[in-house]
C-alpha cells in the first residue's frame, strides 16, 4: 500500500476472510528495495486491531523492531540480525507481550548451499528426498550460484547475530515461538523443523527449552487450547522416539511413529 488509507482498506478487505494473523514485510534487502513506511505500518497495526486481528511483522533491523513494538505489533517474524538487541527492546517486548519467531534455519539456507549444507550428510534427511534432489543439492552448479552471491558473508553474520539475540531474549523472559519459513525451494518442510531445533540449541538453549517452545509454548502463542502438550482432552498429536531428545536434540530424528489425533 502506498498510503495509510490504502493500508487500512487492504486490512478491511483481508478481515472479511477471517485470517489468524495479518503479516507485513518491513525490510529493504540490504538497501535494494523500498521499505514500508512507519506511518503505513502503524495504520496496518491499528486497523487490524480494530478487527481483532493480531499482527506479525517480518523484521531484520533492530530499529524497525523497536518502532513496530512501540506501534503495537503482536509478534516479530525472523531474528533481529543487524545488531545486538538492547534492554529497551527487551523491556518493551516484555511489557507488551510481543513474541519472537527466530526462524534461524531460514537464515542458514541463505548461505548453506555454498558449502554443502550439513543436512546432506544426515541419513534422516536423505531418506526423505529423491536421488535427483540429493544430486542437485550437492552439485557444483548450485554451489557456484550461491558462492556468487555478494551478500554471502552478510548472511553468515546474520545467522550468528540472530542466534546471539535469541539467547539474550529468551534468557530475559521474552516469549519465543517456533517456525522455519520452510516451503520455498531448497527449504524442506518436515526436515527444517528438526534443523531449527538444532540451531536453537546451538544458540545456547537446552533441548528441553526448545522442545517446550516448539510444542506447548507455540500453541499458547497461537491461542490453541487443545494443542501442544499431552493431557486429557487435548488432540493426541505426538511423536514416539527411539532415543531421548533431552540427551541430544538430534534424537528428535529417531522417529518410531507419528500419531495424529491418536
Amino acid at each position: 500500500p502506498a498510503t495509510p488509507e490504502e493500508a487500512r482498506a487492504d486490512v478491511q478487505e483481508l478481515a472479511t476472510h477471517h485470517p489468524d494473523f495479518v503479516k507485513m514485510w518491513v525490510d529493504d534487502n540490504y538497501g535494494r528495495l523500498p521499505k514500508m513506511k512507519p506511518e503505513i505500518c502503524r495504520a496496518i497495526i491499528d486497523e487490524a486491531h480494530r478487527h481483532n486481528l493480531r499482527v506479525l511483522a517480518h523484521v531484520f533491523y533492530l530499529a524497525d523492531a523497536k518502532d513496530l513494538v512501540a506501534a503495537g505489533v503482536d509478534g516479530l517474524g525472523h531474528s533481529i540480525r543487524d545488531k545486538a538487541v538492547d534492554q529497551d527492546l527487551i523491556n518493551a517486548m516484555k511489557s507488551r507481550g510481543v513474541f519472537l519467531i527466530p526462524t534461524l534455519v531460514r537464515d542458514e539456507t541463505t548461505f548453506a548451499y555454498a558449502d554443502g549444507p550439513v543436512w546432506l550428510a544426515d541419513p534422516f534427511f536423505r531418506a526423505g528426498v529423491s536421488k535427483d534432489v540429493l544430486d542437485l543439492l550437492g552439485g557444483a552448479k548450485l554451489k557456484e550460484s550461491f558462492k556468487k552471491n555478494p551478500d554471502l558473508d552478510r548472511y553468515r553474520a546474520a545467522l550468528e547475530m540472530g542466534k546471539r539475540n535469541l539467547k539474550t531474549l529468551y534468557d530475559a523472559g521474552v516469549q519465543i515461538g517456533f517456525g522455519t519459513d520452510s516451503g520455498p525451494p531448497l527449504r524442506f518442510q518436515g526436515y527444517l523443523e528438526h534443523r531449527e531445533l538444532q540451531l536453537m540449541v546451538d544458540a545456547g538453549l537446552t533441548p528441553a527449552q526448545v522442545i517446550d517452545i516448539a510444542t506447548g509454548g507455540s500453541a499458547k502463542l497461537l491461542g490453541a487450547k487443545d494443542l501442544g502438550i499431552l493431557k486429557a482432552g487435548n488432540q493426541a498429536d505426538f511423536m514416539v522416539l527411539d532415543a531421548d531428545p533431552l540427551a541430544g536434540i538430534h534424537n528428535t530424528e529417531s522417529l518410531s511413529s507419528v500419531w495424529q489425533r491418536g
